[in-house]
Formats: C-alpha cells, sequence, structure tokens
C-alpha cells in the first residue's frame, strides 16, 4: 500500500508552527532556516533547558464546547450524530440541533427549560466570575511549571481576536481576548506559556 504524502502547504505550516514554538520557549536558541521537509524539521534544537525540568504542566480545553458541560470537546461534531450521547442530551436539553444549531452556544439562545445559554464568561472585574488569575494560582497551586489553552478546537471558534475568522472571542460571545488574559495571568506567575491551535480536522 502506498503512504499518503503531506500536502505541502499543510507540511510547511507544521515546519512554521514547530519553529515558531521552538523559537519562543528557548531564549538561548538561534534562528535556523528550515525548509518544508521532515529532515529540515528534525533539525531542531532539542528542548530548551527550562522545559528538562518542567515535570508537570497543564494544558486545557475550555471554550464553546464546554457550555452544555456533556461528553468532551467534540460535543460540536457528535450533537450533530443520530443517536449518539450528545445528540440525544441536545434533542432533550436545547431541542433538535438543526434548529437550535451549536453556533447558538455562541450567539446565545433559551434551552428548552427557559435557561438562556451562551458562552460569554465575564471577568470578575467587571461582575462576574471569570479569572484568569485565578486559573493561574490554581495551575501554580497544582505545582506546574507551565500552562496554557487550546486557543481554537476543531469548531473553529478562536479564542483571541482573529483578523481572518469572525467567529472569535472579541467579536462574538464574551468579547474579551481569551488567549491574551490567559496569557497575561500565566506569564504572571512565572510560568512558561503554551498555546495550540486544532484545526486540522474542523467539524
Amino acid at each position: 500500500m502506498k503512504a499518503k504524502s503531506i500536502h505541502p502547504k499543510v507540511l510547511s505550516l507544521v515546519v512554521a508552527t514547530t519553529a515558531a514554538f521552538l523559537l519562543s520557549v528557548t531564549g538561548t536558541a538561534t534562528a535556523q532556516p528550515y525548509s518544508p521537509t521532515w529532515p529540515s524539521v528534525n533539525k531542531h534544537p532539542p528542548a530548551p533547558e527550562w522545559f528538562q525540568d518542567a515535570k508537570f504542566g497543564i494544558y486545557f480545553h475550555w471554550g464553546v464546547y464546554s457550555v452544555p458541560a456533556f461528553g468532551f470537546e467534540w460535543y460540536p461534531r457528535l450533537m450533530y450524530q443520530a443517536g449518539s450521547p450528545e445528540n440525544l442530551h441536545h434533542i432533550q436539553t436545547y431541542g433538535d440541533p438543526w434548529a437550535w444549531p451549536y453556533n447558538f452556544f455562541i450567539t446565545g439562545a433559551y434551552d428548552l427549560a427557559g435557561d438562556y445559554v451562551q458562552f460569554a464568561p465575564k471577568l470578575t472585574t467587571q461582575g462576574g466570575n471569570f479569572d484568569p488569575n485565578a486559573w493561574a494560582q490554581l495551575f501554580v497551586d497544582a505545582g506546574a511549571k507551565f500552562a496554557g489553552p487550546s486557543t481554537e478546537h476543531h469548531d473553529g471558534f478562536s479564542m483571541w481576536n482573529s483578523k481572518v475568522n469572525e467567529w472569535n472571542s472579541v467579536q462574538k460571545g464574551p468579547n474579551l481576548d481569551l488567549l491574551g488574559l490567559f496569557e497575561k495571568a500565566i506569564r504572571a506567575k512565572n510560568l512558561k506559556f503554551l498555546a495550540a491551535l486544532h484545526t486540522a480536522y474542523n467539524f
């Protein structure tokens, strides 16, 4: 069986992302030229010194898919699969997913019980209960040396003010740069910050 080759643009993105991450986390690494090939990617410098001793970190998924609080972060896809637990939950709680679609978790709508549902965390400084500094302190208390969020999961909702995606946390939902708030809070606790983008297979 012939192995499938990776599209050059995808490989270029992987190379660029890997290079950017490695250069951002190590202050001693010098810039190296990379090309969109696996041998080039494999020439990256070893993990930075701080990472050798960072035995524990917290990488978390939190976003629109957290609102239904059912299943896991693939809820946006599974809610449309007839007979799946997510589909049955969605029908019982919100209604038919084709009439009550996933984007309602972003723009806001009432569920079948009459409760308003929306991914719109409000900062504690604005009367809400979202405090990224408390999250960062929790990571410190747990003993983490690095932490950070999934910045965009396969639902396609960006947790920053994206210039190419109108479905983002600044223009919709909470109207906050969630990625920026987490980065500031985590770095303020002297933790290394990490972030991941999950767009290889969007729903």
